[in-house]
């Protein structure tokens, strides 16, 4: 049950910034166009954009955390021998986790206090601003259950494959 929820996650969390960058680019080439040949303004055309790209920042990188292809340095706990690079391992875990909790309770107190609206289309600003906590506690959870592996010795499939 836990693995479909996890695949179907996975699967959103890709989907969400693709058609992201795939709206960006429809709009920015027929921004394009249409200045180039003189065809019309879009005043509206910055606010999407804007929202558009939080979306896709933010959501893709719960995606990237998600799978752990985000950029890492680990030459140190490569280097290191199996009980201390455990130790570093849980240790920037919880650095991450404390990172997380705050970037999500500040993103979560960000989205609640904005009650501005875009000046084109009206929208509230707070559709762009969710995305922070959103892709927080979504980035909190996996981290919280790559604690709890390290904590329990259970070794994720990923681990064994390196």
């Amino acid at each position: 049950m836990l693995a479909t929820i996890d695949r179907i996650t996975g699967f959103i969390l890709r989907a969400i910034p693709v058609c992201c960058l795939a709206a960006l680019f429809l709009l920015l080439l027929t921004n394009v166009i249409a200045r180039t040949f003189q065809l019309a303004g879009f005043s509206w055309f910055d606010e999407i954009v804007q929202g558009l790209f939080a979306w896709m920042v933010f959501i893709g990188a719960a995606a990237l955390w998600r799978e752990r292809d985000h950029f890492q340095v680990d030459w140190l706990e490569r280097s290191l021998p199996a009980i201390p690079a455990r130790i570093l391992r849980l240790v920037t875990t919880l650095l991450a986790i404390c990172f997380l909790v705050v970037m999500t309770a500040y993103g979560a107190d960000l989205t609640r206090s904005a009650k501005a609206l875009t000046p084109i289309l009206g929208l509230p600003t707070a559709l762009f601003y969710i995305t922070i906590p959103l892709s927080g506690a979504v980035m909190l959870i996996y981290s919280s259950a790559e604690l709890l592996r390290l904590l329990t010795g259970f070794n994720s499939s990923r681990e064994t494959q390196q």
